[in-house]
């Protein structure tokens, strides 16, 4: 991915006050205490493996807890998800964890090679509803990929890619149907803000993400004319 790396919140490179940092964290740890418990678990382990094995990159991209918990309210009742932005999977993990009738489908340009770690950090029966793929979400969703009920933006987060992953992917949703930008409004990435204006989409800014619902008995392309 070409975006610029967030500010650890957890590693070593925040360049926050002491203060504002404990902030931050207070802040994370009452999120993380208002998850399902499968994923507290989870994601508790997570960040133990993460910091035990030195993986700055899981850290530095991981959804925060706060963001996290907004993700999985806006996903609620959705059993066929996709994800545009795998990563080394936590996010992933936490969509199937939170619902066990949940299948979730993500997509990344590569596999990176700390996300078998993670995996195994779940049971067989969670890792079966998980449907990773290598696949760039400017080649548009799979043939064989059915009717979405909630889809996660959280690619390059670079202003053309946020234009075409959205445009091809909401055409899978069904109507009713969440599709969710991550990092809306985060200097670090105008481009995903860019997008939303452009696409002109009717939703809501809620915890650095765009949430917008695609209207029962229209398609997305009519949404953003």
């Amino acid at each position: 991915m070409s975006a610029p790396p967030r500010s650890s919140l957890f590693g070593s490179n925040d360049a926050r006050s002491t203060p504002a940092r404990l902030a931050s964290l207070a802040r994370q740890a009452f999120a993380l205490a208002r998850l399902p418990g499968a994923v507290i678990a989870f994601y508790v382990r997570a960040l133990r493996l993460g910091r035990r094995s030195g993986d700055t990159v899981s850290l530095a991209i991981a959804a925060r807890p706060r963001d996290l918990s907004e993700l999985l309210r806006a996903a609620r009742g959705a059993v066929t998800v996709a994800e545009v932005g795998t990563g080394t999977g936590w996010t992933a993990i936490a969509l199937a964890l939170a619902s066990r009738e949940r299948e979730v489908h993500s997509f990344d340009v590569g596999e990176h090679e700390q996300r078998a770690r993670y995996l195994q950090l779940v049971r067989e029966d969670v890792r079966v509803r998980l449907h990773l793929a290598v696949r760039d979400g400017r080649e548009g969703p799979p043939p064989d990929l059915p009717q979405l009920d909630f889809l996660f933006i959280d690619s390059s987060h670079e202003l053309e890619e946020t234009l075409t992953t959205f445009r091809l992917w909401s055409e899978r949703l069904r109507p009713g149907a969440t599709c969710a930008f991550h990092d809306y409004g985060n200097h670090h990435y105008p481009g995903v803000a860019q997008a939303v204006a452009q696409l002109r989409l009717d939703g809501e800014e809620r915890a650095g993400m765009y949430l917008w619902r695609k209207r029962c008995g229209a398609s997305a392309r009519t949404d953003y004319a």
